[in-house]
């Protein structure tokens, strides 16, 4: 019986094993296709440095003409404002 029971706790142990293994490179596949879209996505802009924000990027003071970056100019004119 005891030999059993570990028999169990050993394919317990695999299975959870197992599981977290595929979680992860499901999620690093998951992570990748999505990096792999948004370079897609902005391989022919050559003004946006690939920021995930408009508050990050140099260009938005300077007059960045993308939707997203005019899209945050209007909801957020304070932090268009150029700084010093």
């Amino acid at each position: 019986m005891k030999h059993e029971s570990e028999q169990s706790e050993k394919g317990r142990r695999e299975f959870l094993t197992t599981g977290a293994r595929l979680l992860g490179v499901g999620g690093m596949a998951a992570f990748v296709a999505a990096q792999a879209q948004k370079s897609r996505l902005l391989a022919d802009d050559p003004n946006c440095i690939r920021l995930y924000t408009c508050s990050d990027c140099v260009e938005l003071p300077h007059g960045c003409q993308l939707p997203k970056a005019q899209d945050f100019r209007a909801s957020n004119p304070s932090a268009v404002e150029p700084k010093g």
